[in-house]
């Protein structure tokens, strides 16, 4: 038995992870949002990460409640063995290969959910847009061999009806489809939760909407962010562009040499730097308008985060963004144009009586679509199944 052993029997679930988030590293927040709304609901559970290298100890940190452990990936199997012991629901996001060949060995399949969201189970060509020709060619076998050995562990994955797997959105099920070749007998779609409480909804006044905010990662040209970047350069050459107040924060990359002709503007404000929830809440409630071009998204958090705030959006209606937005909320102008981009942010800047009845569609859509309870509530009843 593992030092998890003892702690193991008491617990409603294990969620396994790549990663979760540290005060130092980004990302991972859709993991922690779930595990913490399960231990709200009464769920007792704890997370494990595989980020430790080979050969060090288990650590254990915790995060309010939740106790988090961390482990070198060759340790998994054996907790997993401690794991089906007991009767806690196994709970894996974003699983390599070789974490799906564990869980598959290990864990009593139907005691096991897997959620994808994106990466995963993504034919690297739909992204290719990514990288020059240059680095594709030099990256096309590795690239070639992760789509075969992803593809392989997944398709074994769906062959498990007992297994539960869950996608975000479905845009993502119907493209894991299409690429793997086989859809699992046994599947929910459940999109990220939007947290309504950390992004409060505050309605927009038709006056703020010459304030434009652009918060995204640079790491990644499919963010689309110098679609964006190039509207305000279009629109700087024309009268009334001093009327606008523009923050663009970011990091990664692009973020450099994206936002290099932007810095000459007085009223546009250029920020290298990660923000975290708190932050991005800020600087949303100080904002009226959300510019969040994209040429691929499986669902778009970020979007979905800065509509609960209330913010009138300006998106491309590409991937996943329709299931999540429509006229009523956004601006949808043609995907990977600039001048139509910046044709948008000219309409709301002439149009600033749009913003209050944007800014209420956007919030209320959210709730519905991505609150508490067409999210982690219906995730909780997954979880009270596999662990009845």
């Amino acid at each position: 038995m593992t030092t998890l052993g003892a702690e193991l029997g008491s617990l409603d679930f294990v969620l396994i992870t790549p990663s979760y988030p540290k005060p130092w590293r980004s990302g991972g927040e859709f993991v922690r949002t779930r595990a913490r709304g399960y231990l709200a609901a009464g769920r007792r559970g704890i997370v494990i990460e595989q980020t430790l290298r080979e050969g060090r100890e288990p650590e254990t940190t915790t995060d309010g409640d939740l106790n988090v452990w961390n482990i070198p990936p060759s340790m998994l199997p054996a907790i997993l063995d401690d794991v089906s012991a007991t009767s806690a629901a196994v709970l894996a996001h974003s699983p390599a290969p070789t974490t799906i060949d564990a869980l598959l060995e290990h864990v009593p399949a139907h005691r096991l959910a897997v959620w994808f969201h994106g990466y995963e189970v993504r034919d690297y060509r739909h992204l290719a847009g990514n990288n020059t020709s240059q680095e594709l060619a030099a990256i096309r076998n590795i690239r070639d061999q992760q789509n075969r050995t992803r593809f392989a562990a997944a398709a074994r994955l769906f062959a498990e009806d007992a297994a539960t797997v869950v996608f975000i959105s479905e845009f993502q099920r119907g493209l894991v489809a299409r690429d793997i070749g086989v859809t699992p007998g046994n599947y929910r779609v459940i999109p990220n939760h939007i947290d309504a409480t950390a992004f409060r909804a505050r309605v927009r006044r038709p006056e703020e909407a010459t304030k434009l905010l652009l918060l995204r990662s640079f790491s990644e040209r499919n963010y689309g962010n110098d679609i964006a970047l190039r509207a305000l350069e279009i629109l700087a050459a024309e009268p009334g562009f001093d009327r606008l107040d523009v923050t663009v924060r970011g990091f990664g990359r692009h973020f450099a040499d994206e936002t290099t002709k932007l810095r000459a503007f007085p009223n546009v404000t250029v920020e290298e730097r990660y923000s975290s929830p708190i932050e991005m809440a800020v600087a949303h409630q100080r904002h009226g308008v959300y510019l969040c071009p994209t040429r691929f998204d499986t669902q778009g958090v970020m979007l979905g985060e800065a509509m609960a705030s209330g913010m009138a959006t300006i998106t491309n209606p590409v991937a996943a963004i329709p299931e999540f937005t429509d006229a009523s909320c956004s601006l949808l102008p043609r995907a990977d144009d600039p001048w139509a981009f910046a044709g948008a942010i000219r309409h709301l800047v002439e149009n600033p009586d749009l913003l209050p009845d944007m800014s209420t569609a956007a919030a209320a859509r959210v709730r519905e679509q991505c609150g508490h309870d067409a999210t982690i509530g219906r995730e909780i009843d997954l979880i009270r199944g596999l662990s009845a």
